[in-house]
């Protein structure tokens, strides 16, 4: 079942996740923003970034609980991160909390962590590899055996903290159950790995969940610390597994976090740079204290760093080896690290060179290297097009000028004048008909003009000042002998005023030649009225009341023809 996935109904096309994503293991398909779970090292970058809340971890709350229901044990593995994450004064009162919720046990991960830091120290001792890297970070083991798995030898093959404090439970307590809870997405991938160890994995965002579902309320405040302090708690921050180490002088320990910087590192390693040294290396930035399950709601880096390395010692800056815990253990600690690299067969230049053409990049000038879509440069883009990872529309330069190209075939295209102002009345835009409508030969020649060397600015004043945003006229323009109907409208996002303009002049001669026909017709008409009432008159003893009749039939008739005129106008 997937760990990570992607909620389409949210997903906004920002392409915000794939810009964030080191490795690159979310493609594009249809709009929709995808994990690639063979390429995932499930580091959490995109779940914290995604602005729509488009990425869902998996919760396993519900396994967890039906372990509780089976009857047997269950005890807790508590990540030493919960200090940065939780205002409890330390394990103890943490366990109560845990406790409520049908966990049998609950003790630190921490205690794990002590029996890996001395097998770390036994390898630098034996010289197991001139470079050793720490195995405690779930998402580095898998970025180097899925994409750098020619340095795999220096990978300590030893068990995560979490592993190792799994067994030493289910040792203690036979047939029993563990749940670990931490900050990491990645432990969830870990402990389905290598199975046997741990038999459920929940973060401290699950936690959280699960505790409001049983109205189970912890300190608002920070409580003080515990005094009881131990070394291994120091593994969450960075430089936290060093500081529990006995050095050795033949050998440099450093200290690597963050993805960018651990690529880096990895990369130096390729190189055969680094010799001699002993390599702690995370994933998040600031190490499990920045955890992605933790990172949305703890304090800041820094006032986590100081409360858990104040969790571990008295004097984080000077601290004393012997002050850790006593875990005696005989158990062998070999740990399978598989080679599982992806292979790909790159494409070749005329493939990559045939979709830059399609994405509007026939020469170089053209590669602006924006990194808008996601990806650092438009070669690698076109790549991730080519493995059906990326789509040509992700490019944003190439879909605002397509848009616009598409915008200015239209605005040519179309019969009606058309002109664009700018809040300083400087013409910004102007098409073919409506050089044509103003005797205009080169549009070039008005192109940031004043528009009222052309046609009055009133009109484009009341749309840009707000009196109106949308006025539709008719205008007589005396100085190029045309009528027009106009439309005025504001273009609010680029504060603009667009004017429409239909020349109509011939229109209005048709309807003057009409109305004066019709004007005509009512003068014979009233002639007709004046003539008839005469010989009317003459014969009034005759029609008597028909003369009267007769008058309001024809006025009726003369009215009915200007009417028509009226209607027609």
């Amino acid at each position: 079942m997937s760990i990570l996935r992607f909620k389409k109904a949210n997903c906004k096309n920002c392409y915000k996740c794939i810009r964030n994503c080191p490795i690159k293991a979310i493609e594009l398909k249809d709009g929709q923003a995808q994990v690639i779970e063979s390429d995932c090292v499930l580091c959490g970058k995109c779940v914290l970034v995604c602005p729509q809340n488009a990425k869902e971890v998996r919760n396993d709350v519900s396994a967890a609980k039906a372990l509780i229901a089976s009857g047997k044990k269950v005890f807790a593995s508590i990540a030493p991160a919960f200090i940065a994450s939780y205002g409890v004064s330390g394990i103890d009162a943490f366990s109560s909390y845990l406790k409520k919720l049908g966990f049998a046990g609950v003790s630190e991960t921490a205690q794990g962590a002590y029996v890996v830091k001395s097998e770390y120290e036994k390898l630098v001792e034996n010289r197991t590899e001139d470079v050793i890297i720490s195995s405690c970070c779930s998402t580095i083991v898998t970025l180097i055996q899925k994409y750098h798995p020619g340095i795999l030898k220096y990978v300590a093959h030893v068990l995560s903290p979490m592993q190792t404090h799994a067994r030493l439970i289910k040792e203690e307590n036979p047939g029993s159950y563990v749940v670990f809870i931490g900050p990491c997405i990645s432990k969830k991938h870990e402990a389905e790995a290598y199975s046997g160890y741990v038999d459920c994995v929940l973060t401290f965002d699950e936690l959280n969940d699960w505790f409001s579902e049983e109205n189970i309320e912890l300190p608002a405040a920070p409580e003080a610390l515990d005094s009881t302090k131990y070394l291994s708690r120091f593994f969450p921050v960075s430089g936290g597994i060093l500081k529990t180490m006995k050095k050795d002088p033949a050998f440099s320990y450093i200290t690597v976090d963050g993805m960018e910087n651990c690529l880096e590192a990895i990369g130096e390693l390729e190189k055969g740079n680094l010799k001699n040294c002993f390599i702690e290396m995370s994933a998040c930035p600031g190490s499990c204290i920045n955890g992605p399950s933790i990172r949305r709601h703890k304090h800041s880096v820094l006032s986590s760093k100081m409360r858990t390395e104040n969790y571990a010692s008295s004097h984080p800056e000077q601290v004393c080896y012997e002050k850790d815990y006593n875990v005696k253990t005989d158990m062998d600690l070999t740990k399978h690290i598989s080679d599982e690299r992806i292979s790909v067969v790159m494409p070749g230049e005329a493939q990559i060179e045939e979709i830059l053409r399609k994405m509007g990049k026939t020469k170089k000038e053209d590669e602006l290297n924006c990194g808008t879509c996601g990806y650092a440069t438009c070669r690698d883009k076109a790549v991730a097009v080519y493995f059906g990872k990326a789509e040509i529309s992700m490019c944003l330069p190439y879909m605002m000028e397509k848009a616009a190209s598409l915008s200015d075939k239209i605005i040519e295209a179309t019969p009606n004048a058309i002109i664009t102002v700018d809040k300083d009345l400087k013409i910004r835009q102007i098409n073919d008909a409506c050089c044509d409508m103003f005797g205009i030969v080169d549009a070039k020649d008005v192109i940031g003009k004043d528009v009222s060397l052309l046609m009055s600015a009133d009109n484009f004043l009341s749309v840009l000042g707000g009196d109106e945003r949308l006025i539709t006229t008719k205008e007589f323009m005396a100085e190029y002998n045309i009528v027009a109907d106009q439309t005025f409208i504001y273009d609010a996002p680029n504060n603009i005023a667009i004017c429409i303009m239909r020349d109509i002049t011939e229109r209005e001669h048709i309807l003057e030649k009409n109305r004066e026909m019709k004007n005509e017709a009512a003068g014979i008409a009233d002639k007709v009225i004046e003539k008839q009432m005469r010989v009317i008159q003459e014969i009034a003893s005759l029609l008597g009341e028909t003369t009267a009749e007769t008058k309001i039939a024809l006025t009726e008739l003369k009215n009915s023809i200007l009417e028509e005129d009226t209607i027609e106008e």
